[in-house]
């Protein structure tokens, strides 16, 4: 039996996963960037960052770890936002509204998997603090556990719940207050 034949399994289930999470990160990216192209960046660094380090652990792992590399990735994208911001405070005011902001709530990116959520609850979830934000996505849109969303986020369990319970309750309270 030759090497390549060992690795191939592997490589097909590695495949197999990668396109099964493609869409849910692209579109908890979308959520938190604002900008397809800066969500396709972030998605396409976190799987080539997951299929050179982490391939070879368990499949069960998988999920978890590739999420947590999405997480990074994100917070990265944020912290280098801000910089940005603070580099060009100096520059003149411009009330323009940025170009993705206008295309955001139109584009077929924001429905979010099988749900068809609207673009309301979209710019809702837009407007949570990032860790709130990501929490939401990870146990309410892909399922993970309490115990799989702390590790892919880097926190506690019980951090994770409160991110949870008030991103929930920020959630249904906005809704309830448009269903008025």
């Amino acid at each position: 039996m030759d090497e390549s034949s060992v690795n191939k399994p592997n490589e097909i289930s590695l495949n197999g996963f990668l396109m099964a999470v493609e869409k849910k990160a692209y579109n908890m990216a979308l959520i938190s960037t604002g900008n397809r192209d800066e969500a396709l960046d972030i998605v396409q660094d976190a799987m080539f960052k997951f299929a050179t380090h982490y391939a070879d652990k368990a499949t069960e792992q998988w999920k978890p770890l590739f999420y947590r590399i999405v997480q990074n990735l994100i917070m990265d994208w944020h912290r280098k936002q801000k910089v940005r911001r603070i580099m060009t405070f100096w520059r003149e005011e411009d009330n323009t509204p940025e170009p993705w902001l206008a295309s955001l709530n139109d584009c077929p990116e924001n429905i979010l998997g099988k749900h068809q959520k609207s673009n309301a609850t979209l710019s809702i979830l837009h407007e949570l603090p990032v860790k709130q934000q990501q929490c939401f996505l990870l146990r309410a849109w892909e399922g993970l556990s309490v115990k799989e969303t702390a590790r892919a986020m880097n926190c506690s369990e019980g951090t994770i719940k409160t991110h949870f319970s008030r991103a929930s309750a920020k959630l249904k309270q906005c809704i309830e207050a448009m269903n008025e």
